[in-house]
Protein backbone atom coordinates (compact mmCIF):
# COMPACT_ATOMS: atom_id res chain seq x y z
CA UNK A 1 0.00 0.00 0.00
CA UNK A 2 1.32 3.82 -0.64
CA UNK A 3 -0.19 7.01 -0.95
CA UNK A 4 0.01 6.54 -4.84
CA UNK A 5 -2.77 3.91 -3.88
CA UNK A 6 -4.85 5.94 -1.77
CA UNK A 7 -4.62 8.99 -4.59
CA UNK A 8 -5.09 6.54 -7.59
CA UNK A 9 -8.78 5.61 -5.76
CA UNK A 10 -9.91 8.93 -4.83
CA UNK A 11 -10.10 9.41 -8.79
CA UNK A 12 -11.80 5.81 -8.99
CA UNK A 13 -14.53 6.45 -6.63
CA UNK A 14 -14.81 10.01 -8.51
CA UNK A 15 -15.58 8.51 -11.76
CA UNK A 16 -18.05 6.07 -10.84
CA UNK A 17 -20.09 9.35 -9.37
CA UNK A 18 -19.03 9.53 -5.93
CA UNK A 19 -18.97 13.49 -5.67
CA UNK A 20 -20.29 13.96 -2.09
CA UNK A 21 -17.48 14.90 0.23
CA UNK A 22 -18.93 13.54 3.38
CA UNK A 23 -19.34 9.86 1.17
CA UNK A 24 -15.89 10.07 -0.12
CA UNK A 25 -14.23 10.42 3.19
CA UNK A 26 -16.37 7.84 4.16
CA UNK A 27 -15.78 5.35 1.50
CA UNK A 28 -11.82 6.30 2.16
CA UNK A 29 -11.61 5.81 5.65
CA UNK A 30 -13.44 2.23 5.37
CA UNK A 31 -10.95 1.13 3.07
CA UNK A 32 -8.25 2.29 4.16
CA UNK A 33 -8.09 2.85 7.85
CA UNK A 34 -6.13 0.16 9.05
CA UNK A 35 -3.28 1.21 6.56
CA UNK A 36 -3.85 5.19 7.41
CA UNK A 37 -3.26 4.14 11.24
CA UNK A 38 -0.05 2.24 10.34
CA UNK A 39 1.04 5.52 9.04
CA UNK A 40 0.05 7.67 12.14
CA UNK A 41 -2.67 8.70 10.97
CA UNK A 42 -5.97 8.66 12.67
CA UNK A 43 -8.70 9.87 9.90
CA UNK A 44 -9.08 11.49 6.47
CA UNK A 45 -11.72 14.20 5.28
CA UNK A 46 -12.00 15.26 1.66
CA UNK A 47 -12.18 19.04 2.22
CA UNK A 48 -13.07 19.72 -1.58
CA UNK A 49 -12.71 18.07 -4.82
CA UNK A 50 -9.40 18.39 -5.01
CA UNK A 51 -7.87 18.58 -1.14
CA UNK A 52 -7.47 16.28 1.77
CA UNK A 53 -6.84 16.94 5.12
CA UNK A 54 -4.66 14.12 7.09
CA UNK A 55 -5.57 14.16 10.88
CA UNK A 56 -2.06 13.26 12.19
CA UNK A 57 -1.22 11.51 15.65
CA UNK A 58 1.53 13.25 16.89
CA UNK A 59 2.74 17.16 16.91
CA UNK A 60 4.01 18.82 14.35
CA UNK A 61 8.07 19.32 15.06
CA UNK A 62 8.83 21.12 12.54
CA UNK A 63 7.00 22.63 9.43
CA UNK A 64 8.42 21.73 5.84
CA UNK A 65 8.26 23.02 2.30
CA UNK A 66 6.43 20.87 -0.11
CA UNK A 67 4.51 21.95 -2.66
CA UNK A 68 1.07 20.87 -2.65
CA UNK A 69 1.12 20.17 1.34
CA UNK A 70 0.90 22.48 4.06
CA UNK A 71 1.94 20.95 7.59
CA UNK A 72 -0.34 22.54 10.71
CA UNK A 73 -0.77 21.01 13.99
CA UNK A 74 -1.32 17.48 13.73
CA UNK A 75 -3.14 17.56 10.77
CA UNK A 76 -1.91 17.67 6.61
CA UNK A 77 -3.94 19.78 4.15
CA UNK A 78 -2.98 18.45 0.45
CA UNK A 79 -3.70 19.28 -2.77
CA UNK A 80 -4.37 16.47 -4.85
CA UNK A 81 -3.33 18.16 -8.13
CA UNK A 82 0.20 19.34 -6.74
CA UNK A 83 1.26 15.82 -5.61
CA UNK A 84 -0.72 13.56 -8.05
CA UNK A 85 2.94 13.14 -9.78
CA UNK A 86 4.83 12.45 -6.72
CA UNK A 87 2.61 11.09 -3.99
CA UNK A 88 5.04 9.98 -1.90
CA UNK A 89 6.43 13.42 -0.58
CA UNK A 90 3.03 13.09 1.39
CA UNK A 91 5.49 10.18 3.59
CA UNK A 92 7.86 12.85 3.46
CA UNK A 93 5.51 15.59 5.20
CA UNK A 94 4.69 12.82 7.75
CA UNK A 95 8.11 12.48 9.36
CA UNK A 96 7.34 16.20 10.38
CA UNK A 97 5.20 14.83 13.28
CA UNK A 98 6.26 13.20 16.60
CA UNK A 99 5.00 9.61 16.72
CA UNK A 100 1.98 9.79 19.36
CA UNK A 101 2.66 5.68 19.93
CA UNK A 102 0.11 2.61 19.11
CA UNK A 103 -2.27 1.40 21.44
CA UNK A 104 -5.19 3.98 23.49
CA UNK A 105 -4.57 5.91 27.41
CA UNK A 106 -6.21 3.77 29.15
CA UNK A 107 -6.26 -0.08 29.53
CA UNK A 108 -8.25 -2.39 32.12
CA UNK A 109 -7.77 -5.85 33.09
CA UNK A 110 -11.14 -7.09 34.66
CA UNK A 111 -10.25 -10.39 35.93
CA UNK A 112 -6.69 -10.33 38.38
CA UNK A 113 -6.43 -13.19 41.05
CA UNK A 114 -2.87 -13.98 42.68
CA UNK A 115 -2.55 -17.33 45.17
CA UNK A 116 -1.08 -17.39 47.98
CA UNK A 117 2.12 -19.38 48.10
CA UNK A 118 2.62 -22.76 50.24
CA UNK A 119 4.63 -23.36 53.20
CA UNK A 120 6.91 -25.23 50.89
CA UNK A 121 6.89 -22.27 47.93
CA UNK A 122 7.78 -19.51 51.16
CA UNK A 123 10.50 -21.65 52.16
CA UNK A 124 11.82 -22.19 48.58
CA UNK A 125 11.36 -18.12 47.92
CA UNK A 126 13.25 -17.46 50.62
CA UNK A 127 16.48 -19.04 49.69
CA UNK A 128 16.46 -17.60 46.05
CA UNK A 129 14.71 -20.45 43.92
CA UNK A 130 11.51 -21.35 42.57
CA UNK A 131 8.78 -20.17 39.58
CA UNK A 132 5.55 -19.25 41.74
CA UNK A 133 1.84 -18.24 41.68
CA UNK A 134 2.48 -14.72 40.61
CA UNK A 135 0.85 -12.25 37.55
CA UNK A 136 2.68 -9.50 35.46
CA UNK A 137 1.73 -6.96 33.46
CA UNK A 138 3.83 -5.63 30.16
CA UNK A 139 3.55 -2.17 28.78
CA UNK A 140 4.81 -1.29 25.58
CA UNK A 141 5.62 2.66 24.70
CA UNK A 142 6.10 2.82 21.16
CA UNK A 143 6.03 6.57 20.83
CA UNK A 144 8.64 9.13 20.45
CA UNK A 145 8.58 10.51 24.06
CA UNK A 146 8.51 9.03 27.52
CA UNK A 147 5.04 8.73 29.43
CA UNK A 148 3.79 8.08 33.29
CA UNK A 149 1.77 5.37 34.03
CA UNK A 150 -0.58 4.71 36.99
CA UNK A 151 -1.63 1.31 37.93
CA UNK A 152 -4.77 0.76 40.21
CA UNK A 153 -5.84 -2.22 41.92
CA UNK A 154 -9.40 -2.50 42.42
CA UNK A 155 -10.80 -5.15 44.95
CA UNK A 156 -13.86 -6.99 45.02
CA UNK A 157 -13.96 -7.67 48.22
CA UNK A 158 -15.13 -4.09 49.99
CA UNK A 159 -13.13 -4.52 52.92
CA UNK A 160 -9.73 -3.85 51.10
CA UNK A 161 -8.90 -0.38 50.58
CA UNK A 162 -8.14 -0.28 46.60
CA UNK A 163 -4.09 0.77 46.21
CA UNK A 164 -1.73 2.06 43.56
CA UNK A 165 1.55 2.83 41.94
CA UNK A 166 2.94 5.24 39.45
CA UNK A 167 6.02 3.91 37.03
CA UNK A 168 7.81 5.60 34.31
CA UNK A 169 7.69 3.93 30.07
CA UNK A 170 10.89 5.68 28.20
CA UNK A 171 10.01 6.29 24.53
CA UNK A 172 10.22 2.83 22.48
CA UNK A 173 10.80 0.98 25.23
CA UNK A 174 8.42 -1.40 27.48
CA UNK A 175 8.93 -2.22 30.89
CA UNK A 176 7.55 -5.77 32.54
CA UNK A 177 6.40 -5.54 36.20
CA UNK A 178 5.92 -8.75 38.51
CA UNK A 179 2.99 -7.83 40.24
CA UNK A 180 3.84 -10.05 42.83
CA UNK A 181 6.87 -7.80 43.46
CA UNK A 182 5.20 -4.30 43.81
CA UNK A 183 5.77 -3.14 47.18
CA UNK A 184 4.36 0.08 49.43
CA UNK A 185 6.15 2.39 51.02
CA UNK A 186 6.52 0.36 54.22
CA UNK A 187 8.10 -2.44 52.04
CA UNK A 188 5.31 -4.57 52.36
CA UNK A 189 3.59 -6.19 49.19
CA UNK A 190 1.72 -3.99 47.80
CA UNK A 191 -1.47 -6.38 46.29
CA UNK A 192 -2.93 -8.59 48.19
CA UNK A 193 -3.36 -12.53 47.71
CA UNK A 194 -6.08 -14.44 47.52
CA UNK A 195 -8.33 -11.61 46.76
CA UNK A 196 -10.15 -11.62 43.34
CA UNK A 197 -8.86 -7.81 41.81
CA UNK A 198 -9.17 -5.87 38.49
CA UNK A 199 -6.63 -4.03 37.50
CA UNK A 200 -6.80 -0.40 35.67
CA UNK A 201 -3.20 1.08 33.87
CA UNK A 202 -3.89 4.34 32.54
CA UNK A 203 -1.11 6.58 30.47
CA UNK A 204 -0.46 10.05 31.04
CA UNK A 205 1.58 11.18 28.12
CA UNK A 206 1.13 8.54 25.12
CA UNK A 207 -0.89 5.90 23.93
CA UNK A 208 0.80 2.51 25.40
CA UNK A 209 -0.46 -1.29 24.48
CA UNK A 210 -1.13 -3.51 27.79
CA UNK A 211 -0.58 -7.29 28.28
CA UNK A 212 -1.54 -9.06 31.34
CA UNK A 213 -0.07 -12.25 32.64
CA UNK A 214 -0.68 -14.94 35.24
CA UNK A 215 0.82 -18.02 36.35
CA UNK A 216 -0.55 -20.83 38.76
CA UNK A 217 1.37 -23.44 40.31
CA UNK A 218 0.11 -26.03 42.67
CA UNK A 219 0.99 -29.94 43.73
CA UNK A 220 3.87 -30.71 45.99
CA UNK A 221 7.03 -28.34 44.99
CA UNK A 222 4.81 -26.96 42.69
CA UNK A 223 5.13 -29.66 40.42
CA UNK A 224 2.10 -28.38 38.29
CA UNK A 225 1.68 -24.80 36.61
CA UNK A 226 -0.68 -23.18 34.33
CA UNK A 227 -0.18 -19.99 32.17
CA UNK A 228 -2.22 -17.48 30.48
CA UNK A 229 -1.96 -14.25 28.66
CA UNK A 230 -4.62 -12.10 27.59
CA UNK A 231 -4.39 -8.04 25.85
CA UNK A 232 -6.08 -6.05 28.61
CA UNK A 233 -9.04 -4.33 27.55
CA UNK A 234 -9.30 -0.77 26.25
CA UNK A 235 -12.48 1.28 26.96
CA UNK A 236 -11.85 3.92 24.20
Amino acid sequence: MTFGTLLATIQDYKLVGVSNLETLSTLLNDTFGDWLASQGISHLMMLGDNTVCLNVRGELKHATSINGIKTSSRCLVISLDKVDENPETIAEALKCYSSDGDGTYVWVIPDGYMAALTPAEQEWEEHGGGYFSHESICISNTADRDTRCLLEVLYEDPTLENVSCEFNVSAHRSVHYRLDKLKDENGEPLIAKDAPVSYKITSRDTRIVVQGSRILTSGENSVFASFGTVMAWCPQ
